[in-house]
């Protein structure tokens, strides 16, 4: 009974953390807004469209995350060559790059009178290239990790009994580095969905988050009432996310 009663007050404390960093908040925004909390807003095309774009731009990051991600991850982790330590180690790089200071570079690159002389301005690319920057990392890691648990024997054993690079691939490599991805790529959602900084500075007027739209709620209009309903929406899908993570 000792034991148990350890246990659930060790499970009081992320608990109380949640509550302190989030519903609490959450509450004093909806009451600052005299709890005028309306499903309508949702109707609004306007708002509409800014939801969807926020869902639509993290499900395109994932989707490219996994594309360009799972074959770099494959080659790092089946060849030896000079720089490979290097390079796993450089994929931390975005990790700790401060989000004005990547948001920039993506702006002195694709933004008006580029480096590169292409002006992505005003369109969705700059935001998602911003966002596969800051998160291809993440799937690479995760998937050389998993990867990297396949014994060669395994391998060797399959392409023994005639299995193609392909065949090999798909019933014996996938399986095993599929639930690494799927939790890498579950986050890579959670940051893109509710990501702030790369919104703002590459989402411009019409490519801006619900997070965004937040923030121009609250210091611009000092709307409380419809950023709290768009906070308690951003709540539950990011909710659903971490459960998913977790499970």
């Amino acid at each position: 009974m000792t034991a148990r009663r350890r246990t659930f007050a060790l499970a009081l404390l992320p608990l109380a953390f949640l509550l302190l960093m989030s519903i609490l908040p959450l509450l004093r925004l909806l009451q600052e807004g005299q709890g005028q909390f309306s499903v309508g807003l949702l109707a609004d095309s306007y708002l509409q469209w800014r939801i969807v774009w926020s869902l639509l731009q993290a499900a395109a990051s994932c989707v490219a995350a996994l594309l360009v991600g799972l074959p770099l991850a494959w080659c790092l982790a089946r060849y030896q060559f000079p720089g490979r330590r290097l390079t796993l180690r450089l994929l931390m790089l975005p990790f700790v790059m401060p989000t004005l200071v990547a948001g920039m570079g993506v702006l002195a690159l694709f933004g008006p009178q580029g480096l590169l002389g292409i002006n992505l301005q005003d369109t969705p690319w700059l935001l998602l290239y911003g966002n596969l920057f800051f998160n291809l990392p993440l799937v690479i890691r995760a998937a050389c990790e998993g990867l990297s648990l396949i014994p060669a024997s395994r391998i060797a054993a399959a392409r023994t009994l005639g299995a193609t690079p392909w065949r090999v691939f798909w019933r014996v490599e996938w399986p095993a580095v599929r639930p690494w991805l799927w939790s890498a790529l579950c986050l890579v959602f959670l940051y893109c969905f509710s990501g702030f900084g790369l919104a703002l500075l590459l989402g411009g007027q019409r490519y801006a988050t619900v997070e965004v739209e937040i923030y121009q709620l609250v210091a611009y209009e000092l709307n409380l009432a419809d950023a709290g309903a768009l906070a308690v929406l951003m709540l539950l899908v990011t909710g659903l996310m971490a459960t998913l993570y977790a499970w």
